[in-house]
């Protein structure tokens, strides 16, 4: 889908379709330069209380005398409205224009008190993106795409107030590919993508972006040590890969950002085996690491300050004849000894490994994310990550860009007397505790891998990774959490 710009001086309302925004009891529509000339089939909507402008309450008109299709979506109340929530409107609104079968349609931006007309055009152009870039599937025969190709955003005040408005655009173009391509990584089928396909994916990305990338094979991951991704791959006829990509930034003279994404290409739980409906959706358990290739990729395309690594341990935790056992002691790149007691904890294993490579490059801090435990699903629900850290000022910078894009989280804390739920007789300490303050304990385990005094934090996204229900801007599946929060995060720099 292609996005246009109209400013100022365009006459009357855009043809044959319009979207428009009405805030939560703003009956008068007073001051509404670009709804003017829908003021008359408007008013007694509104006046009548037949619709409110409730948050993303809507409707679909076609006005026959005017030949125009006109897509109403509500803001909801002005004290409630923030960039979030208009990302979502703006989903909402291209979903109904969508609907109508035209190929060409018109969204009339609202003046917004509190945001610059070229944020409102960024962050609804963000939303209409994720609502109709929509991947076809794996179908015989392919459903068709949807027949709205462009998308022309105007502004109809007194004068043309968005300067450079195809850089906002661009930048909502880049957002929301970002994510799109986060969320195609994570659903795709587990016989199609796997470590080596997904370090394919990574090297294409790295080829289009000049970016910097290493693939460490079997041979180099056991020769550096990497105990953790190396059993954690042991069951699998696939071998496990780690992969590293560099994004210089504008600054190399600045220490990087490092993340870290766990890539779990699909995990039946190994020896500790999952029961079939727990291991459908394990295809969606390496999301970390696409969020971290498609974060890298947009970073790049934004030209973004700081210098930036990720770094994306890939396996298949598999219960073939040489998976890892409960039981045995492994020795990890960092030279600690942890004894195994559940294969099924094997996201922690492949993460510890790819931290420990991840400080090597001496960053100024560290950000994990992970589909790790169904406890912090359980404790949380389907909406929200859990937020783990070291360090106050990143736990706030993290919960603040998340609330920001829409993405909540919500801190958890590293309760150092659960450290005795990973204690071992035998090893330095354990994989796993009990299951009880399990998501603690995970993080816990992640927590004696990283070298202080450097800032870190760890994102718990087992819950959100995969929406059970549609919204506006994503469907059921794999939701790409995370990316945006990540992108939020790394522009304030």
């Amino acid at each position: 889908m292609n996005f246009k710009y109209k400013s100022a001086h365009m006459n009357g309302p855009g043809k044959p379709g319009t979207a428009v925004f009405l805030l939560e009891g703003d009956q008068t529509l007073e001051g509404r330069p670009e709804i003017a000339s829908f003021r008359r089939c408007l008013t007694p909507l509104m006046a009548g209380g037949v619709y409110k402008g409730g948050y993303l309450e809507g409707a679909s008109l076609f006005l026959a005398e005017e030949e125009i299709w006109l897509a109403v979506t509500g803001l909801g109340k002005a004290s409630e409205l923030n960039e979030a929530r208009l990302v979502e409107a703006g989903a909402d609104a291209a979903t109904r224009l969508g609907a109508t079968g035209l190929k060409e349609a018109f969204v009339a931006l609202p003046p917004l008190e509190g945001l610059s007309p070229a944020k409102v055009m960024e962050l609804i152009a963000t939303g209409a993106r994720l609502a109709l870039d929509r991947h076809p599937g794996y179908r015989s025969q392919p459903p068709s795409a949807p027949s709205l190709a462009t998308l022309t955003l105007q502004h109809l005040g007194s004068k043309d107030p968005v300067e450079k408005p195809q850089q906002s655009i661009g930048r909502a173009d880049v957002l929301a590919r970002a994510q799109l391509e986060a969320r195609r990584l994570s659903d795709m089928p587990p016989n199609m993508l796997y470590p080596e396909s997904f370090a394919e994916e990574a090297k294409r990305v790295a080829l289009k972006h000049k970016l910097r990338i290493s693939v460490w094979e079997s041979e180099k991951i056991a020769f550096e040590g990497a105990g953790g991704l190396l059993s954690v791959g042991a069951g699998s006829r696939r071998p496990p890969l780690l992969v590293i990509l560099e994004y210089p930034g504008k600054s190399t003279s600045l220490p990087p950002t490092a993340l870290v994404g766990k890539g779990v290409t699909f995990d039946s739980g190994g020896l500790c085996l999952k029961s079939g409906e727990g291991m459908l959706y394990m295809k969606s358990d390496m999301s970390g690491a696409a969020i971290v290739l498609a974060t890298l990729a947009a970073a790049a395309e934004l030209r973004l300050p700081g210098p930036l690594v990720g770094v994306m341990p890939l396996a298949e935790n598999m219960p073939g004849g040489g998976a890892y056992r409960p039981g045995d002691v492994v020795s990890m790149l960092s030279g600690q000894m942890v004894e195994v007691v559940n294969t099924d904890a094997e996201g922690r294993m492949v993460l510890a490994d790819a931290i420990a490579v991840a400080q090597k490059f001496k960053p100024a801090r560290l950000i994990d994310i992970a589909t790790l435990t169904g406890a912090c699903q359980v404790a949380l629900g389907p909406l929200m990550a859990g937020l783990f850290a070291n360090d106050d000022g990143l736990a706030d910078e993290i919960a603040a860009a998340g609330r920001a894009v829409g993405e909540d989280f919500w801190r958890l804390p590293l309760y150092d007397p659960y450290e005795e739920e990973i204690k071992s007789e035998i090893a330095d300490f354990r994989q796993s505790g009990s299951r009880f303050g399990a998501a603690i304990n995970a993080a816990l385990f992640l927590r004696r891998f990283v070298k202080p005094p450097l800032p870190w934090a760890h994102l718990d996204i087992a819950g959100p990774g995969r929406r059970l229900k549609k919204c506006p801007s994503c469907p059921e599946g794999a939701s790409g959490f995370g990316t945006r929060t990540l992108l939020k995060l790394l522009m304030a720099e």
